[in-house]
């Protein structure tokens, strides 16, 4: 696995510290959501499985850190601009790469629209969310849900971790 995704095994040595995460370094975060990925359903399963792996491969260079916490804005898109180049090793039609590079591009939909819930008119835009990309909605609620499983918002902050586990679990 280290010859086809070196990327991957990169993120060993890139910590996250913040209110989702307590120093876990990006690699185990990611073994983490798909463990509690395996516990979804999805007809693109294998694709949703292979964009969790990646989900957060973009890390590495949008690492930005202030004090003690540390982030990273942006990582969807570079994971995605990523892509480009990692799913090219897959045996993979087009329409699956666009799939795995769409879900990875949008994983932080949910996260972004429930960290601004009290200035958002919430079922606006999910609805529209869900209306620019139905092929894939359905993955990204999956996703973002064992993405929530795999961090540690719930030993932070249990009741946030609660609304939103219970927030997304009525979308799907």
């Amino acid at each position: 696995m280290k010859e086809i995704l070196p990327e991957l095994y990169e993120l060993e040595e890139v910590i996250e510290n913040n209110g989702s995460h307590n120093n876990q370094p990006v690699f185990e975060h990611i073994l983490a959501t798909l463990a509690a990925l395996e516990q979804k359903t999805t007809s693109k399963r294998q694709l949703l499985f292979l964009a969790t792996l990646l989900h957060d491969i973009g890390k590495k260079e949008t690492l930005k850190k202030d004090g003690d916490i540390v982030r990273f804005p942006g990582h969807e898109a570079a994971g995605a601009e990523k892509l480009k180049t990692i799913l090219s090793r897959f045996d993979l039609s087009d329409k699956d790469k666009e799939t795995i590079t769409a879900i990875v591009k949008n994983h932080g939909f949910f996260h972004n629209l429930l960290d601004k819930r009290a200035t958002s008119d919430l079922s606006r835009e999910i609805s529209e969310f869900r209306e620019n990309n139905p092929e894939i909605f359905h993955e990204v609620v999956l996703l973002t849900i064992a993405d929530l499983q795999g961090g540690h918002l719930m030993k932070n902050k249990s009741e946030e971790f609660n609304f939103r586990i219970n927030f997304l679990s009525k979308i799907i």
